[in-house]
């Protein structure tokens, strides 16, 4: 943790190398403004990165389970943001198509019927939170870190979004994993962020740490900016960033094999 406390403090608007890339997964790149803009105290973490920590999840399950791989799979945000399209659009005139061809993608490596949970980060008013269909105990668990009683907030949110997943889960799978419409949508009791825009960090980690019972790992109140640098050199350092040589002296935080 000292290490990622330093790396995150090397992220500042003086910093010569704001402009060069840090972090390089595909044909996505985050320079140094982009990663000081979403890990800063009092900011909000970006769609963007949002993606990219879905993707280094699902590489390390693959990775740290490789028996059992496909026990719990993240999907894309992109899929959230297709299917929480705002009713007065009409559920008529949703356009699935780009939608299910993510989740067609996020399922080509696994068998779909053996997997356990499903993650889906959704954002809604700026707000962070995560949908776990839980096949271990056929419900949908819905995990918020917000301080504030969001029982309406998410049967809105519910209601517009898991019907859309569903139909999407049954065009991918053509109709072989359990509907999930009539699921119950408990809202677990989770610990509950100090500062609005650390939902999204408390959302990675819900997703990292949550087995369909409880957090493997217990994620505290009080963790909450420490979770902004954790995860920042989380995602610099990973197998996925193919920038080998980072500027700014970061080499040698890296951790050795």
């Amino acid at each position: 943790m000292s290490k990622a406390l330093a790396v995150r403090k090397k992220f500042h608007p003086h910093l010569k190398c704001l402009s060069d890339v840090f972090i390089c997964y595909g044909l996505k790149e985050f320079n140094g403004e982009e990663i000081f803009e979403s890990f800063v105290d009092d900011e909000w973490l970006s769609t963007k990165f949002m993606s990219y920590f879905v993707v280094c999840l699902s590489h390390d399950e693959s990775i740290h389970m490789a028996e059992g791989a496909g026990y719990r799979v993240f999907l894309s945000p992109e899929i959230g943001e297709y299917v929480n399209i705002e009713e007065d659009e009409g559920f008529s005139q949703w356009d699935s198509p780009p939608a299910l061809a993510i989740l067609q993608r996020d399922i080509e490596h696994i068998d779909p019927t053996k997997v356990k949970l499903f993650f889906l980060p959704v954002m809604e008013e700026d707000h962070y939170s995560v949908y776990c269909i839980n096949f271990i105990h056929d419900r949908i668990d819905v995990l918020d870190s917000s301080p504030e009683d969001h029982t309406i907030y998410h049967n809105v949110l519910g209601d517009r979004i898991i019907r859309r997943l569903n139909l999407l889960f049954q065009l991918a799978t053509d109709y072989r994993v359990k509907q999930f419409t009539r699921f119950k949508r408990p809202i677990i009791d989770v610990c509950m962020h100090s500062h609005e825009n650390d939902c999204g960090f408390f959302t990675i980690k819900f997703m990292e740490l949550w087995n369909g019972e409880s957090f493997h790992v217990p994620i505290l109140t009080a963790n909450g900016r420490l979770y902004r640098s954790e995860l920042l050199f989380y995602g610099l350092y990973h197998p996925l960033n193919t920038i080998k040589k980072l500027p700014a002296g970061l080499e040698a935080y890296r951790p050795r094999l």
